[in-house]
C-alpha cells in the first residue's frame, strides 16, 4: 500500500464504494420484478445500499492493519461513525418510501398478517435506532464504555441478520432476489459480516494469549495519571511504530469486556518492554492504581498511522493537550534512542502545572534534542524548575502563529492529539495559515 495518504484514501474509498454498491448492481441482473413506481424503486435501492453499508461497518472496525495502517485510527473512526448514520438513514428511508408509494406495505409490520415477520422487522428497526443513538447519549445515560461496546456489536449483528433474512424472504416472494444465486450472495455477505465480528471479539483476543506480558512496573506520573510498563514473557515483544496504539487487556482471560486502546508512550526501540501512560477518565482507568507488578497483560496490535516513520518531512511539530502527549512522547523517546537529528516543536496544553505529564523528562529533552517546548497553561501558577516557554490560556491561532514553524516551510509535519475542542481549533488554525492538509496528522482518543 502506498505511503501517500491521499492515494491510500482514494484506494480504500473506491474499494468501499465497490463492495457497497455491488449488491445493488447484481440485483439488476437476471430476472427482475416489474417496476413499482419511482418512489418505491428508490426506496428499494436505498434498502439494498443501506444494508450493504451496515455489513461494511464490520469491516471498518475489524482492525485490519493494512487498512488502519494507511488511513489511521482517527480517520477510520470518523468514517465509521458517519457511514453508520448514512446507513441508518438509508435503511429508515426504505420502508418509509415504500409505504408512501403504497400503504399496503404496512402489512409487513402487521402481526395479524405475519407475526414472526412483523416482530423481526420491528425489533430490527429498534435495534438499528439504538446502534445510532447509544454512541451519542451513552455518557448521559451513565452507560459504561465496556457494556456499550459489547451491546453495540450485538445490536449491529442482529440488524444485519434481520436485514439479510428480509432480503431473502422478499426475494422468494418475487422481489429482486428471486433467484437462488442472488439469495446466496446476500447470505454470504451476512455471514461474512458476522464472521468479522467473531474474528474481532473471539479469535483475535485468543491469539493474544500466545504472546503474554506481565506488568513490570506501575508508577504514578501525576495524581491522576499512571504508567504501566509491561515485559514480554517468552517472546520478542510487539514491534510498533512510535505514536501507534494497542488494545490492552489486564488479567488471564482475553475475552473480558475490559479491553481498551492506549497509545504507546515508550520508545519503539524496546519492543519487549512497551509502556502505556494512562489518565484516570473512567471506572476502568481509575482502578489502574490497584494493578500489581506481576499481573498478566495481553496486547493486541499495533494499530494506527499516527507516527513519523516513512514521513517525507524531517521536522516534527506537536500540538498536544493533556494525556494526548503520550504518542508524541513515544516519538520523542524513539528519536532520542536512535540519536536522530530533527527539528522539534511541542505546544503542550494543560490546565495547571501539576497536570503536566513527563514534565522533568521533557525539560531534559529540551536540551538533548534541541526541542522548542512551549507549555500552554490555563492557570500557570508557579512552573518551577523549567526554562521552557510558558503561555497563559489556550492553544489559539495566535499561540500557533507565535511558536509554530512558518506555514510555508514544507519541511515540517504537524501531529495533533488531545481534547476534541483543542484539536479542532488547532486543525482550523493550521489550515487557515495555509498548511497543506497532507502535513497534518490527528489522533482522537474518543472511541465512542
Amino acid at each position: 500500500m502506498t505511503n501517500n495518504p491521499k492515494k491510500a484514501a482514494a484506494f480504500w474509498i473506491g474499494l468501499y464504494l465497490f463492495f457497497v454498491l455491488l449488491p445493488l448492481v447484481l440485483s439488476q441482473l437476471g430476472p427482475v420484478p416489474a417496476p413499482r413506481g419511482f418512489v418505491a424503486e428508490v426506496g428499494i435501492a436505498l434498502g439494498f445500499v443501506g444494508l450493504s453499508m451496515m455489513g461494511a461497518q464490520f469491516a471498518l472496525t475489524a482492525r485490519f492493519p493494512s487498512v488502519a495502517g494507511s488511513l489511521g485510527q482517527d480517520t477510520m473512526l470518523q468514517f465509521h461513525a458517519q457511514a453508520g448514520v448514512i446507513a441508518f438513514l438509508f435503511v429508515l428511508a426504505h420502508p418509509i418510501l415504500l409505504i408512501a408509494s403504497d400503504p399496503g406495505y404496512l402489512s409487513f409490520f402487521d402481526p395479524r398478517v405475519n407475526a414472526p415477520r412483523a416482530f423481526a422487522l420491528s425489533t430490527g428497526m429498534g435495534a438499528l435506532l439504538l446502534v445510532v443513538v447509544l454512541p451519542l447519549f451513552r455518557k448521559r445515560l451513565g452507560m459504561a464504555y465496556e457494556w456499550w461496546r459489547f451491546t453495540h456489536g450485538l445490536l449491529a449483528a442482529f440488524v444485519v441478520m434481520v436485514g439479510t433474512a428480509h432480503v431473502v424472504m422478499v426475494g422468494r416472494e418475487g422481489g429482486y432476489t428471486s433467484v437462488l444465486w442472488k439469495q446466496a450472495i446476500w447470505v454470504a455477505l451476512g455471514v461474512l459480516a458476522i464472521a468479522l465480528l467473531l474474528r474481532m471479539r473471539i479469535l483475535t483476543p485468543w491469539l493474544t494469549t500466545k504472546k503474554p506480558y506481565r506488568v513490570a512496573e506501575n508508577r504514578e506520573e501525576t495524581d491522576d495519571t499512571r504508567t504501566l510498563v509491561l515485559e514480554a514473557v517468552g517472546h520478542e515483544g510487539m514491534a510498533f511504530k512510535p505514536g501507534q496504539h494497542a488494545w490492552l487487556t489486564l488479567g488471564g482471560t482475553p475475552w473480558t469486556l475490559a479491553q481498551h486502546p492506549f497509545s504507546f508512550s515508550s520508545s519503539a526501540t524496546d519492543p519487549k518492554r512497551p509502556a502505556f501512560t494512562i489518565k484516570a477518565l473512567g471506572d476502568y482507568t481509575r482502578s489502574l492504581d490497584k494493578v500489581e507488578p506481576g499481573a498478566t497483560a495481553l496486547l493486541e496490535g499495533p494499530y494506527g498511522a499516527f507516527h513519523h516513520e516513512n514521513d517525507p518531512t524531517p521536522n516534527l511539530a506537536f500540538i498536544v493537550g493533556g494525556i494526548g502527549v503520550t504518542p508524541a512522547m513515544s516519538m520523542l523517546r524513539t528519536i532520542s534512542a536512535r540519536g536522530e537529528t530533527r527539528g522539534l516543536v511541542m505546544l503542550y496544553a494543560n490546565k495547571t502545572p501539576d497536570r503536566i505529564v513527563f514534565k522533568d523528562e521533557l525539560e531534559q529533552m529540551r536540551e538533548e534534542l534541541d526541542l522548542h517546548l512551549v507549555h500552554v497553561l490555563e492557570d500557570p501558577g508557579e512552573l518551577a524548575d523549567t526554562t521552557a516557554i510558558t503561555e497563559q490560556g489556550l492553544i489559539t491561532p495566535d499561540v500557533i502563529e507565535k511558536h509554530a514553524p512558518p506555514a510555508d516551510d514544507k519541511s515540517w509535519t504537524y501531529y495533533i492529539c488531545g481534547p476534541e475542542p483543542m484539536m479542532n481549533a488547532a486543525e482550523h488554525a493550521l489550515l487557515d495559515r495555509g498548511v497543506d492538509p497532507g502535513r497534518i496528522r490527528s489522533e482522537r482518543f474518543n472511541i465512542a
